[in-house]
């Protein structure tokens, strides 16, 4: 038995909602650390859960601060261009 393709939209029962943003949270999170190891990067993950709890992740030895100044000194066109 295969996997079957997904249709992308938002999911009405809360219970479901919040069971799948905690799945797909795992894996992102996951994500996130093996690129900022890997490549070495700079790297800020900020995720709200359907019931507004905040969740943070920022690259190795970095705080949120030194990422979002780092950013914030781009140009407004360089932001959208990026």
């Amino acid at each position: 038995m295969g996997r079957r393709r997904l249709k992308i939209q938002r999911l009405e029962c809360v219970k479901a909602r919040q069971a799948k943003y905690s799945k797909r949270k795992i894996g992102i999170l996951k994500k996130a650390k093996e690129l900022a190891i890997l490549c070495d990067i700079d790297l800020a993950l900020l995720m709200f859960s359907p019931t507004g709890k905040p969740t943070l992740y920022v690259g190795q030895d970095k705080d949120f601060g030194t990422v979002l100044d780092r950013m914030s000194a781009l140009t407004f066109e360089e932001r959208e261009e990026r």
